[in-house]
């Protein structure tokens, strides 16, 4: 210890300068060394815990899958570009070359006003970031140039791909979490950086992620569109094409056009009938009256109000056949032709009075009577005849409508058919649209969409320098490699 001790006196002046000269500049040059400021965040995946529609076990494998795509996006060179023109646009747009800010140091925006060259200055908007964001992206082009684009890939700290890649992003245990970490000189940029990422992490995601079955809803919703548009086509041309040819609604018209032409026949067989016997017994009294059945003929009354019967018995039978039975109770015109038909035949029955100087027929018969019974065959002869002439025309009408309705039923259900493919593909889409919508809520729902449940939050203090651990480390240095230096120079002399 005497030795030691006279030893360390002997040197004190080379420990003393020595350590104070060698700690001095260690002090010195160590309040150059640049702080650093960490941010953390935390991203919520949902990805084990979540559940599906149709009720599928989870995929661990797909899970750990998944992890791993969130990381690599995050940590793509495309991504880090977004971030990098954004983070460079934000700095530009609200950065202050005196005072610092929350978004980036004064120094620092300095440092980035001496590089940035006054193009891209100019594209600066210093109210919208948007729109900075927006002339910057114009701007870039792969050219070593282009500030935008050498900026981030030449070692530029804060912008470049170097800085930006030292960001961490890991997954916590075997949790739903991501922990995202990043270290740098500037509180403001660090924190813009995460946040940034995050915006960018997201939305990178969702395209990915689900941009297929986006793909597929936007392609089934312009089928749907486009199948409505074919429908909507097909129905109107059926519609136009039933106001051409006068058709509402063309199985009941048919059925009832049918019925009518029964009815009408059934009523024609009838009136034939009748026609026909009132002609053979008209034939038979013309026979038994001779010479007087021609005298009555001729009589000019006669043959007026027979024509009125005939004519008035047309007009009647008419208006029945093509009118409802409400409309003839209310027609006035109806009612009048009745009456008018009622009183020629008055007036025939009458006729009869005027022809009393025949007594008998040469057959004994009575013929007054048989007058009557004449008058009352010509009456029934002309009703009948009427009535089947009336008949005939509404048999050649509905003949007419037959022809017209026939390809009629031929072109409404060619195009019936055409809707109801229309319609069959519309429905088509509708479920491979519907389908799709499922898809992405399963997937949505088996992925979750990506949620900050720890937001970036602005550093306040730095992570501290070590500028004390360099000192003490100097000092204790400068004190032993003097010691063994002057050490070895004493054996040296003694020796």
């Amino acid at each position: 210890m005497r030795f030691i001790s006279q030893f360390l006196y002997r040197i004190r002046y080379w420990l003393l300068w020595g350590t104070i000269f060698v700690t001095s500049l260690v002090i010195y040059f160590t309040q150059f060394l640049p702080y650093s400021y960490t941010v953390k965040s935390s991203l919520y995946a949902g990805i084990t815990t979540s559940t599906s529609l149709d009720g599928s076990a989870i995929n661990f494998g797909v899970v750990t899958s998944t992890f791993d795509n969130l990381i690599n996006i995050a940590k793509s060179r495309g991504t880090l570009e977004k971030v990098s023109i954004r983070l460079l646009a934000n700095s530009l747009t609200y950065g202050e070359e005196w005072k610092d800010n929350q978004y980036i140091q004064a120094k620092h925006y300095r440092q980035l006003l001496q590089m940035a060259p006054k193009e891209v200055l100019a594209l600066v908007d210093r109210k919208d970031v948007e729109k900075t964001l927006a002339n910057l992206t114009a701007y870039r082009k792969e050219s070593s140039n282009n500030f935008v684009y050498s900026i981030f890939n030449r070692p530029v700290a804060f912008y470049s791909a170097a800085a930006l890649e030292s960001i961490n992003i890991k997954r916590a245990g075997n949790s739903d979490i991501l922990e995202i970490t990043y270290t740098s000189a500037d509180p403001g940029i660090t924190q813009k950086t995460v946040s940034i990422l995050i915006d960018e992490l997201i939305k990178a995601y969702e395209i990915l992620r689900f941009k297929s079955t986006n793909d597929v809803i936007a392609y089934f919703q312009e089928q749907v569109r486009l199948a409505k548009i074919a429908l909507n086509k097909e129905e109107d041309d059926l519609m136009n094409y039933n106001v051409q040819e006068r058709v509402i609604n063309y199985p009941e018209e048919t059925k009832a056009l049918a019925f009518t032409r029964y009815e009408v026949e059934d009523r024609l067989e009838e009136a034939e009938r009748i026609y026909q016997g009132a002609v053979a017994l008209r034939d038979m009294l013309d026979e038994r009256m001779d010479v007087r059945a021609q005298i009555i003929r001729s009589n000019t009354n006669l043959l007026q109000e027979l024509n009125k019967v005939s004519t008035l018995n047309q007009s009647i039978m008419e208006q029945e056949i093509f009118t409802t039975d409400k409309h003839q109770q209310t027609d006035s015109k109806l009612r009048k032709e009745k009456e008018a038909l009622k009183k020629a035949e008055d007036n025939i029955s009458h006729i009869s009075d005027n022809l009393n100087e025949y007594n008998f027929t040469k057959e004994g018969v009575g013929i007054e009577s048989m007058v009557n019974e004449w008058l009352t065959a010509c009456v029934n002869e002309a009703k009948a005849k009427a009535e089947l002439q009336v008949l005939l025309k509404r048999q050649e009408d509905i003949f007419s409508q037959y022809s017209h309705m026939s390809p009629i039923g031929t072109q409404v259900n060619r195009k019936q058919r055409a809707i109801d493919i229309a319609e069959d593909n519309y429905r088509t889409q509708l479920k491979g649209l519907a389908d799709a919508n499922l898809r992405l809520k399963n997937i949505e729902m088996s992925t979750s969409n990506l949620q900050t449940v720890a937001p970036p939050d602005y550093p306040l203090t730095d992570n501290g320098r070590k500028r004390l651990l360099y000192i003490l480390i100097a000092f204790v240095g400068t004190i032993a490699v003097s010691y063994t230096h002057l050490r070895a120079h004493e054996t040296e002399l003694h020796l």
